[in-house]
């Protein structure tokens, strides 16, 4: 079974007295190519299926579903995480997608 990371941009974490930015890497999502997120024994987040990516987060709308993604990871750079959770409620992250994956075996295992 194919799996995929899906790493969320840097975000400030916080600035220096001189006014640099520092960023932190967020945790990245694992999942199959079913959507079903894994490694939540890791970082205990609630959502479990991966739904597909919106463009913009004022606009409510699936602009890319994970079924298609899977086909082409790269079109999802740039764009803003739909998961659902097991009590069937979506939920748009608020970083955007800096990098989508395919994981090869060796990979996988090692994560």
């Amino acid at each position: 079974m194919a799996m995929f990371r899906l790493q969320p941009a840097p975000f400030t974490d916080q600035l220096t007295g001189d006014g640099h930015q520092l960023t932190k890497l967020p945790y990245p999502f694992y999942a199959d190519e079913f959507g079903a997120v894994g490694r939540q024994d890791f970082w205990r987040g609630d959502p479990s299926r991966v739904v597909g990516f919106q463009k913009d987060l004022y606009v409510q709308r699936i602009d890319l579903w994970w079924t298609d993604a899977v086909k082409n990871p790269e079109a999802a750079v740039g764009m803003y995480l739909v998961t659902e959770d097991s009590r069937g409620n979506y939920g748009t992250h608020q970083t955007a997608m800096a990098a989508v994956e395919r994981m090869d075996e060796g990979t996988a295992a090692e994560s």
